[in-house]
């Protein structure tokens, strides 16, 4: 039993990984027990450090394990060790390993987090841990039932129902990805990837919905998803993006791969988070064949709102490139190729302040010269890759002989974030009963590709999101399916 190709197997012409800090090729070693089908668990081993292997995952963190906010890195969850893990697979162990991992603590009772001494009772002495005891109960349970689930019931899970220390603005985040402005411009930009047989590297490829996007499009590409947050790589791995491989890492600075492993580096909406730019940008350049970089989305610090402190002008993050061929746009730009149908225009050099009035810029840099032209039309709708599904957006409202989907924004931080969704996306749609059946059942119809086309259907992974009108989990069910 071994990992997969794409991690382990340099013959394979792919990704081999490598440990940050001796360099070397660790050694994998299953456990006896395999308890989820489809998935390996076990042990990698090299010279200075034994990292455990979670469902085709390898954890290459060290110490605590945290559940950590996306953007400042601070600490939501207290998550288990390294050693804590490794202990448990040496013991075979492998299933409390990977329920440690992904089990939150619930909220505090009766919205009392904020209450002063009335959450006492709930956040010292018994409580803390049965209530943890009893989430673990339910994601074991939530295992021994895989299929029956889908990403949208684990993102519930971890953003509407465990600790309020995690921002509940996440789920609509990442549930509504694939018809966000955002994705429609990384699904643009990636048109510029070099034709290679090797995989693509995404770092903070979060839930995977770009690796998603670039196994389901009409040439389809391999790809390694890095994260620092294990519970994102897990629901990418089963429900987003199952036949990519990921890796869990925080360090930005070494990544664990061999020189010229991929044929591309990407790094989407996060680059500009990142302490150590300068260590970063370099090593994405030294595992890609020509040291080719996408930077998507990354954030103009000249314009608000501000990200975050590493936010740098679009001349700040060219000179991280040390002299090397490139190219800018921006989302904006992106958005419009899109609705015309084309890609990224990317043959002539542009100076950087002609982008100084542009939030959300996209760096593209190759000593690959046919990455640097203008990508033509889109062979299909990007979006409509995958499964067509109801975009999470819509409201279901039912009537006598007919289904009204209605576009609803979910908050009102997603509607300041999202709102170039109203150039594109339709404001409502009604459907007749047996046409909204089969959209939900996933059913070609003969409205399938106007909805499409008006991003009331999105292409999504199988098993993305629940049916409108199927119940969701809620903590009470979950404790007793325990």
């Amino acid at each position: 039993m071994t990992l997969s190709p794409a991690l382990v197997t340099p013959a394979t012409g792919h990704a081999a990984l490598r440990c940050p800090d001796c360099r070397e090729e660790p050694a994998f070693a299953p456990t006896r027990t395999q308890p989820l089908a489809g998935g390996t668990f076990g042990l990698l081993t090299c010279a200075c450090r034994t990292s455990p292997v979670l469902d085709d995952i390898p954890v290459l963190r060290q110490g605590r394990i945290d559940s950590q906010d996306h953007v400042t890195g601070r600490s939501e969850v207290a998550g288990p060790t390294a050693e804590d893990l490794v202990a448990l697979l040496r013991a075979d162990r492998p299933l409390d390993a990977l329920v440690a991992m992904l089990a939150f603590p619930p909220p505090v009772p009766l919205g009392l987090a904020e209450r002063g001494g009335l959450r006492l009772p709930f956040t010292r002495g018994p409580w803390p841990r049965l209530a943890l005891a009893a989430r673990r109960g339910e994601v074991r349970a939530m295992l021994g039932r895989l299929d029956e689930h889908t990403a949208q019931d684990w993102m519930e899970l971890a953003y509407a129902r465990s600790s309020e220390r995690i921002d509940s603005e996440l789920l609509p985040y990442f549930l509504g990805r694939f018809g966000q402005p955002r994705f429609l411009a990384s699904m643009s930009l990636v048109a510029a990837l070099p034709d290679d047989a090797r995989p693509v590297l995404d770092l903070a490829c979060g839930f995977g919905h770009l690796a998603h996007h670039l196994a389901e499009r009409p040439a389809p590409r391999a790809v390694v998803g890095v994260d620092r947050n294990f519970f994102q790589l897990w629901v990418g791995r089963r429900y987003v993006a199952p036949t990519q491989s990921f890796v869990c890492a925080d360090r930005v600075d070494a990544l664990p791969f061999d020189d010229d492993a991929f044929s591309a580096s990407i790094c989407s909406d996060a680059f500009h988070y990142f302490p150590t730019q300068q260590a970063c940008l370099d090593e994405l350049r030294r595992v890609a064949v020509a040291d080719t970089v996408v930077l998507d989305r990354i954030g103009n610090a000249t314009l608000a709102p501000v990200d975050g402190p590493g936010e740098q002008d679009a001349v700040g993050y060219v000179s991280l490139l040390r002299g090397a061929p490139w190219r800018l746009t921006c989302e904006e730009e992106l958005l419009e190729g899109y609705a015309a149908g084309v890609g990224p225009r990317l043959a002539t050099p542009r100076h950087p302040a002609e982008l100084d009035h542009r939030k959300w810029l996209m760096l593209v840099s190759s000593r690959d010269d046919s990455v640097f032209v203008d990508h033509g039309a889109f062979p299909a709708a990007p979006h409509g890759a995958g499964v067509p599904q109801l975009n999470p957006v819509f409201t279901v409202l039912r009537h006598d002989d007919e289904v009204e989907l209605k576009f609803v924004f979910p908050t009102t931080w997603f509607a300041f974030e999202n709102a170039a969704m109203l150039r594109y996306t339709s404001a409502g749609v009604r459907l007749d009963l047996q046409t909204y059946d089969d959209v939900v059942a996933g059913r070609p119809t003969a409205r399938t590709p106007e909805l499409v086309d008006r991003f009331v259907l999105l292409g999504m992974p199988e098993r993305y999101r629940r049916a409108p009108g199927r119940e969701a989990l809620t903590t009470l069910r979950g404790l007793l399916r325990r």
